[in-house]
């Protein structure tokens, strides 16, 4: 979710490497427009992924207004955050259509009168989950696109820079808006929070009307526009689906956002049964978050020391990720729980900020667009398919610690898989060149 930026223009994704020489300097050289520019992107995706993670908080407030089981209530945050991902393989062609500024508009535009709208109004859950959950998540998937679009234009020699404060605004906004959205439940019920969370939200109009004048629409290359649709683009698709690595890799993401999702879902209702009250859960919550941005800074440095194949280390981060989801399912005490948090979060953060390295080591350059929409369409699915999941099986089994332990597991024994084909992938490339 947070995670990439869709198939965005191919030219503003990949960086080669003899562009780090001097990247800060040039970085702080940069004209006011563009800092402008940078910082208000910086704090919309803050307060979006805020917004979309933060929702779990709100999770025991809307199951109780309406009645609803945990699988329906669950359903809302994750059609929202699954869209605003899946959404991801569309957003691009209306980008190209009608510009970068005018697509962030219309989506926001879009989602804040969903969410505005239908939090306030709506009376039934199976309402909240087709506006606020279904038309809010597409107006989302339509400001994310054009953020990343829009920063990679204006910066486009200094894209690691700039797309490295991109991913730390969601972390910051991912610890701040749970523990803030239980501060607002307590002068207002949940539907204060979707009210003050749009207007939040709103602040994604004035930046768009900045990049219409920053980055006016462009011409629409026809040759361009047909690309997606030439024989190119369906032979990388082919050939990724026939990639044994790429295919392992596909099923491992939608695995293991599942138990990412679970846990952001769930964490308020996991801890009333270990416990705990309302507060508590937010705060377990914002400990993920905290977790998630040191998780994400950790990678900047460690990217220059590691010096091993990028898959092979997302596939160890998916196997430490799933061994943190055993800890939370172990932890009874609210120190314990408070660690494991952050220790999940730690892992969450270092998987979303690896997952466009490793694609890119699978694909190759010339599928890496292809690959990226394809990226995102996994985290949607298992982000979209974890709360029902989760629900149901809570609906029907006493203990979540059981839950998490399979989870868990199914987590874990992924990453090893993913290991496994990794390091043969590897092995099989290093005999076929040597021949």
């Amino acid at each position: 979710m947070e995670e990439s930026s869709g198939v965005a223009e191919e030219e503003v994704l990949v960086l080669e490497s003899n562009n780090k020489t001097g990247c800060l300097a040039k970085f702080r050289s940069r004209s006011a427009p563009e800092w402008i520019l940078l910082m208000g992107c910086c704090v919309c995706h803050g307060v979006m992924i805020g917004y979309t993670y933060g929702m779990g908080s709100l999770f025991l407030e809307i199951k109780d207004s309406f009645g609803a089981s945990r699988a329906e209530t669950a359903m809302v945050q994750s059609i929202t955050i699954g869209l605003m991902c899946c959404g991801g393989l569309l957003s691009p062609l209306l980008v190209s259509i009608i510009g970068n500024g005018n697509t962030m508009l219309i989506g926001t535009i879009i989602a804040c009168s969903a969410i505005i709208g239908g939090g306030v109004l709506v009376e039934s859950i199976s309402l909240l989950i087709i506006i606020v959950g279904a038309i809010g998540g597409l107006g989302l998937c339509n400001i994310f696109i054009g953020m990343f679009v829009s920063v990679g234009k204006i910066f486009k020699e200094d894209y690691r820079v700039a797309l490295a404060a991109l991913i730390l605004s969601a972390g910051v906004g991912n610890f701040i808006f749970p523990y803030m959205n239980v501060m607002i439940l307590e002068q207002y019920n949940w539907r204060g929070v979707f009210l003050i969370n749009g207007g939040l939200l709103l602040h994604a109009i004035p930046l768009a009307l900045y990049i219409r004048i920053i980055l006016p629409k462009e011409k629409p290359d026809q040759t361009d526009s047909k690309k997606c649709f030439s024989n190119l683009y369906f032979r990388s698709h082919v050939s990724l689906w026939k990639d044994r690595l790429h295919v392992t890799y596909f099923i491992c993401l939608i695995i293991r956002s599942v138990p990412l999702a679970l846990i952001n879902y769930f964490m308020l209702d996991i801890a009333v049964y270990k416990n705990f009250d309302e507060i508590d859960g937010s705060l377990f919550l914002s400990a993920v978050g905290f977790g998630n941005i040191f998780g994400r800074v950790a990678i900047l440095f460690s990217r220059s020391i590691i010096n091993i194949s990028p898959v092979i280390e997302y596939a160890l981060h998916i196997t430490f990720t799933g061994l943190t989801v055993f800890l939370l399912g172990l932890s009874n005490s609210y120190g314990l729980i408070i660690a494991s948090c952050t220790v999940f979060g730690l892992g969450f953060g270092l998987l979303t900020s690896t997952v466009n390295i490793a694609v890119f080591a699978i694909a190759g350059e010339g599928r890496y667009p292809t690959a990226l929409g394809i990226t995102n369409t996994g985290v949607g699915i298992g982000f979209g398919i974890a709360g029902p999941i989760g629900g149901v099986i809570k609906d029907n089994v006493e203990s979540y610690d059981h839950i998490l332990f399979v989870f868990a597991a199914i987590c874990t024994l992924s990453g090893i898989w993913l290991l496994a084909v990794a390091v043969f992938s590897i092995k099989e490339n290093k005999q076929k060149t040597a021949k």
